[in-house]
């Protein structure tokens, strides 16, 4: 008795089961309970996976927008001074901004290393 990877789910399975514990594929048919084919979960699974690295990179673009918004608040409004609650908050969404987009990226190479 060996261990494989599930065609559909890639989960850990004996060779000697029929149906996957945690998918529901049919390992006898090459289809799973929706009928789909090893091809066809292939292709959906691919499709899932280019939607999540679109995501990340909305994400990266929306702290962009947000680090950019803060730098211009920053230098065309907060001219009053440096003890004002403005200049702060300011600076902090340029900081938070700059800060989510670096982890977003971050998170957006370790999902590309991770193919």
């Amino acid at each position: 008795m060996a261990i494989i990877n599930c065609p559909s789910c890639d989960a850990r399975i004996s060779d000697k089961s029929k149906v996957c514990s945690h998918c529901q594929f049919n390992l006898v048919s090459g289809k799973d309970t929706e009928g789909l084919t090893e091809e066809q979960i292939a292709s959906k699974a691919k499709l899932a996976r280019m939607k999540k690295r679109y995501s990340l990179q909305m994400q990266a673009m929306s702290g962009i927008i947000v680090f950019l918004l803060g730098i211009m608040l920053w230098y065309f409004v907060g001219q009053r001074g440096l003890d004002s609650l403005s200049h702060y908050l300011q600076l902090g969404l340029a900081l938070a901004g700059g800060i989510w987009y670096l982890v977003t990226r971050v998170r957006l190479i370790s999902f590309k290393k991770s193919a």
